[in-house]
């Protein structure tokens, strides 16, 4: 391209045309920088007009467009014309597209950047695989310099892991197929050994021959611990470092399998540390951790290499045992009782901590690992039934009783909504002149399948699995409805007495509940008596004050039921807004022959009568025993001797039989051998319970 001093085209060749697809006459005469566009290099165009402008020579490369917008890289040389006199009179441009040379510069700057700059390590091999470079990922990774290793082969790196044949193999990929990559393990400069990824590749010229070797790799060591760690996590627990149940699961189904095809047994056993929330909740859990760590110590120096002791929940453990059979087990878990019989120091607190052990044994309590942990958790929630700080075997009675509450919970679920729930009522009545004094509501199951369902067998199912709020709150309100029902007909007792469990008492808001009932149905508070088990105490004596003192405001009556066979507190009684005690039937049932029986309950009464409190006692089935507590000073009688448990429906005819009858009890002879009674005889009430 020719132009004027004044940078105007007035020539350019077919070249040019070729190389920008303008036509001569569509440049002649333009400004030569038409070519120049946005993304021209601005000091380039300085430099160039610069030199132009001094009248030197230029020579660099410009970004510069063509016709259809298309970039490419141009190599310019502009030459100043001067004609004789020195004046000058033109300009001379030549042109080349240099935009690949400029691609290859640009790639080959690009990768020396990257090999020096990158983050794996590079090793550049000749031919004779002697390493002629290293970049500084390298050293940094190896702790090799580039001069320690320059000339050596990468031999000088193994780690001594692998066999010869190993790297023979290796090298031989490489040659046939031009590449090898997987994971090796290498040792650095100071003798640490460290896993890492490798790429391996072959160089070859234009002949087709090896002209060198380029390996590069990643140093893994980072991620490798990664993976131990999460799979640690996946598999241990994290606080006493023994396998988890995901662990245990794994180990049991080999353990199994193996006892399967051998004939040979396993034992499997559960293990819950009694007690241990009271640890948490009284020294806090950083106490509580430790002490797990140090039981979990103990139990290890019991087991052979070859058992799993497995952490599964917060105070639970698991023992596999493979091969032992009854006697192994049963040696096991003696030792385990002894060790944790054995008080532990931690910090200045001296704790002692018992377990309850349940043992199963394959393949006789279950055929699979689900199914033995089922038998031992059984078992091991028989020890805590009777007494804890042992250990059972697993029978089949005791899978046929879990069956069987499984069964009624289930059922229990939908009593409600089905309607098999209902009340008796038992009267309770006044030793002084025999008026009825109250009822006793008593709950009642009829299932459809099972039939008649014991209380003392559905009320602790009720109670561990929550559903005796629903069912307590079902209670309250039928007992209240039938009370309003009977004050309407003016047949009402004084009280109904409604038995209350542990549970519900402590729920949130519970007095306010009972309130807005009494409200609801109409009954005046003084008409309902709580009957409260000893146990709503002995967790927080406070609050269950705080819930007796709420009760007691609203005008509800409170009595303690089953006094005597619990662990009360007398401070706290003498406090308890509750107005009579229940003396349990078992101190009534021998009272009239057993001296210790009747002593007991002659402390109580007369502990009730300081306190200003009544007494009842339940579970009355003779005249003797009703002679015995008059002469105690016993307020109230409940039992089969007064009347059983009736429908509602009943009690209008019990009341009109009652009164009809005139009960006289006599001062008996000293020998309480005879129990003078006048009494009408009554026609038979009819009872739901016979």
């Amino acid at each position: 391209m020719v132009s004027d001093t004044q940078r105007r085209v007035i020539y350019v060749n077919p070249a040019f045309e070729a190389l920008t697809g303008y036509a001569a006459a569509e440049v002649v005469g333009r400004a030569c920088g038409f070519l120049q566009g946005p993304d021209t290099c601005p000091e380039a165009q300085q430099d160039m007009r610069r030199a132009t402008d001094a009248g030197r020579p230029f020579r660099g490369e410009l970004l510069n467009y063509r016709k259809d917008g298309t970039a490419f890289w141009n190599e310019v040389a502009v030459l100043p014309v001067f004609d004789v006199s020195g004046t000058l009179v033109q300009f001379v441009a030549t042109q080349r597209d240099v935009t690949a040379r400029h691609a290859a510069k640009h790639k080959l700057l690009l990768a020396a950047r990257v090999f020096e700059e990158g983050s794996e390590g590079v090793i550049i091999t000749d031919a004779s695989q002697r390493i002629i470079k290293v970049n500084p990922a390298f050293t940094e990774i190896s702790g090799y310099s580039e001069a320690e290793v320059l000339g050596h082969r990468p031999s000088i790196l193994s780690s001594g892991r692998h066999d010869p044949s190993f790297y023979r193999q290796m090298w031989h990929a490489v040659d046939t197929c031009g590449q090898w990559q997987g994971e090796i393990w290498n040792r650095r400069k100071d003798g640490s050994v460290y896993p890492l990824r490798l790429a391996l590749r072959r160089i070859v010229g234009n002949d087709g021959q090896t002209t060198h070797y380029v390996a590069s790799f990643s140093d893994l060591t980072p991620r490798k611990a990664a993976e131990e760690s999460i799979w640690r996590l996946a598999n241990y627990d994290a606080t006493t470092g023994l396998p988890n149940r995901a662990l245990l699961r794994d180990r049991a189904s080999r353990v199994l399998e193996q006892s399967r095809l051998d004939g040979a047994p396993t034992a499997l056993m559960y293990l819950d540390l009694d007690q241990f929330k009271k640890v948490n909740d009284s020294l806090g859990h950083r106490i509580g951790d430790r002490l797990l760590v140090e039981v979990a110590n103990r139990f290890r120096t019991a087991l052979r290499e070859q058992d799993t002791l497995s952490r599964v929940g917060g105070d639970e453990f698991v023992m596999l045992l493979p091969g032992a059979g009854v006697r192994d087990a049963a040696r096991v878990a003696r030792q385990l009782l002894e060790l944790a019989s054995r008080p532990f120091q931690i910090d200045a607190h001296e704790l002692t901590i018992t377990p309850s052990i349940g043992v199963a044994i394959f393949p006789f309590d279950g055929g699979d690992y689900d199914a033995l942990c089922t038998s031992a958790d059984v078992a091991m929630y028989r020890v805590k039934d009777t007494g804890r700080n042992d250990f059972c075997f697993f029978t089949a009675d005791m899978q046929a009783q879990c069956t069987r509450a499984l069964l009624l919970d289930n059922l229990l679920r939908r009593a409600v909504e089905r309607g098999e729930l209902a009340l008796h009522y038992q009267p309770q009545c006044a030793l002084r002149d025999g008026s009825i004094a109250g009822v006793e509501a008593l709950l009642r199951w009829n299932s459809r399948e099972l039939g008649a369902v014991p209380p003392q067998e559905f009320i602790p199912i009720a109670e561990g699995s929550g559903l005796i709020i629903p069912i307590g709150e079902w209670v309250l309100a039928s007992a209240l409805a039938q009370m309003r029902r009977w004050l309407d007909a003016g047949t009402a007792p004084p009280v109904v007495a409604v038995n209350v469990s542990a549970v519900q008492f402590r729920q949130a808001g519970f007095p306010d509940r009972v309130h807005r009932l009494l409200e609801e149905y109409g009954v005046p508070p003084g008409r309902l008596e709580l009957e409260l088990t000893e146990s709503v105490s002995t967790d927080d004596p406070a609050a269950a004050m705080a819930v007796m003192e709420a009760l007691h405001r609203h005008g509800v009556r409170l009595s303690i039921d089953d006094f005597g066979t619990g662990y009360s507190s007398l401070s706290y009684l003498k406090q308890f807004k509750v107005g009579k005690l229940k003396i349990d039937r078992s101190f009534v049932a021998h009272i009239n022959e057993n001296p210790a029986d009747q002593a007991i309950v002659g402390a109580i009464i007369r502990l009730a009568n300081g306190l200003g409190i009544s007494t009842i006692a339940e579970g009355v089935e003779t005249p003797a025993q009703m002679v015995v507590l008059r002469e105690l000073g016993c307020h109230e009688v409940q039992g089969y001797w007064i009347a059983r448990p009736f429908a509602a429906e009943d009690l209008p005819a019990y009341v009109e039989a009652h009164a009809a009858s005139q009960l006289v009890l006599r001062p008996a002879p000293r020998d309480h051998a005879r129990l003078r009674v006048r009494r009408r005889r009554l026609r038979t009430v009819p009872s739901a319970t016979g």
